[in-house]
C-alpha cells in the first residue's frame, strides 16, 4: 500500500454532480455545434460541386479528431476543458501541489473511458463524500470549485477496491480530519 501526505479540502469546495453534469452538457453542446456549424458553413459557403455526399464524410473525420484534440487536450490541463471553465470547476491533484503531465494524461485517458463503459463512474459522485468518480479515484484527484483552498493536509492512501465485479487501485484520504497546514502549499 502506498502513501503520501496530500491537500484535503472543506467538503463545500468539492464540485458535485450538478456541477460536473452541467460541464459534460456545456462540452457536448461546444462539439456539436461546432460539429453542425462546419457541416452547414461547408453547405453554404463551398463550391456547389464541392459539396458531396465524401465531402461530408471527411468533414465528420475532421470532426472526430478535433473532438478527440478537444476533450484529450483540455484534460490535459488542470483548468479543464471549457465547460470546466464556464462552470468554475478545476482539477486539484490529491497526491502533491501541482499534477505532472503524466498523472494528467492519464486522467484524461482514463475519464472518457470509465465514462463510455461504465456510466456508473459519473453517478459514483453522488455517493461519494468527496464527489470523486471512480477515474479521480484512480487517477489520484479531486474535482473542486475554483477558488477553492486546501484547509489542511492529510496522508493519501492507495488501496484495492472493487467496483463493478472489477478491481481498481485507487487513492483516498486516510482519515476525514486534516491535520492544519503549515507547508504553504500552492495550488
Amino acid at each position: 500500500m502506498s502513501h503520501r501526505i496530500g491537500p484535503i479540502y472543506a467538503k463545500k469546495d468539492y464540485a458535485g454532480f450538478i456541477r460536473r453534469t452541467a460541464a459534460l452538457i456545456l462540452d457536448a453542446i461546444i462539439i456539436i455545434s461546432a460539429y453542425f456549424g462546419s457541416a452547414y458553413g461547408w453547405y453554404y459557403l463551398a463550391p456547389a460541386e464541392w459539396v458531396t455526399v465524401q465531402s461530408y464524410k471527411i468533414i465528420e473525420g475532421i470532426w472526430l479528431i478535433a473532438t478527440f484534440a478537444y476533450v484529450f487536450g483540455m484534460r490535459l490541463t488542470v483548468r479543464g476543458t471549457l465547460g470546466y471553465r464556464i462552470v468554475g470547476i478545476r482539477y486539484a491533484h490529491m497526491l502533491s501541489s501541482k499534477p505532472s503531465k503524466w498523472a494528467l494524461a492519464f486522467r484524461a485517458t482514463l475519464a472518457p473511458v470509465l465514462m463510455w463503459f461504465f456510466a456508473l463512474d459519473h453517478w459514483w459522485i453522488l455517493a461519494d463524500p468527496r464527489k470523486q468518480a471512480w477515474h479521480d479515484k484512480m487517477t489520484g484527484f479531486f474535482v473542486v470549485k475554483r477558488h477553492a483552498k486546501p484547509i489542511g493536509e492529510c496522508q493519501m492512501v492507495q488501496r484495492v477496491a472493487n467496483f463493478m465485479l472489477l478491481t481498481f487501485l485507487v487513492w483516498e484520504p486516510a482519515a476525514d480530519t486534516p491535520k492544519p497546514s503549515n507547508t504553504g502549499m500552492k495550488q
